[in-house]
Parts: C-alpha cells; sequence; structure tokens
C-alpha cells in the first residue's frame, strides 16, 4: 500500500464519520485515486510529502487537456457510467 492509498483510505473513514453522502464520497474516492495515479504513473512518487505544487500545477494542465470525463481511477466506474447514459 502506497502513502497515498494509506491517506486516502484515512480521508475515506472521515467523510464516512460525517455521515457525507455515497455520492460525495465516491467523488472525493475517484478524484484522489486519480490524483495518486497520475502521481505514481509520470512522476513514479508515491509518498504525498514528496508532491510539490509544480506536481500540482503539471496534474492540472493534465486534466484540462484530457477533459473532465475522459480518466477514471477504476473500470466499475466507465461501466456505470456508461450504463446509466446509454453509451
Amino acid at each position: 500500500m502506497t502513502n497515498f492509498e494509506f491517506l486516502i483510505d484515512g480521508f475515506m473513514l472521515y467523510c464516512t464519520s460525517r455521515n457525507l453522502s455515497k455520492k460525495s464520497m465516491m467523488a472525493y474516492e475517484q478524484t484522489l485515486k486519480l490524483f495518486s495515479n497520475y502521481m505514481c504513473s509520470e512522476f513514479k512518487i508515491t509518498d504525498v510529502q514528496k508532491t510539490t505544487s509544480t506536481h500540482i500545477r503539471y496534474y492540472i494542465k493534465y486534466l484540462k487537456e484530457r477533459g473532465k470525463y475522459t480518466v477514471t481511477a477504476r473500470n466499475e466506474s466507465v461501466l456505470r457510467i456508461s450504463a446509466t447514459s446509454g453509451h
């Protein structure tokens, strides 16, 4: 388990304790996992503390170039989106 995964799990536990909606929690988890995946694949960073503001700027640039709905952290998300949107 990477440092990112450990911290994401902790944050999701916190969200559960705050009784956030499942939809909000899914969105938070998806967003954090996408960032984690990007940091690992592009910069080989698995420790959150090694992330810099420059890394975050590169990630924002990447998101703008790719588009909001072209990337997912899990295949199930793609299937769920496709099933509900008729694609």
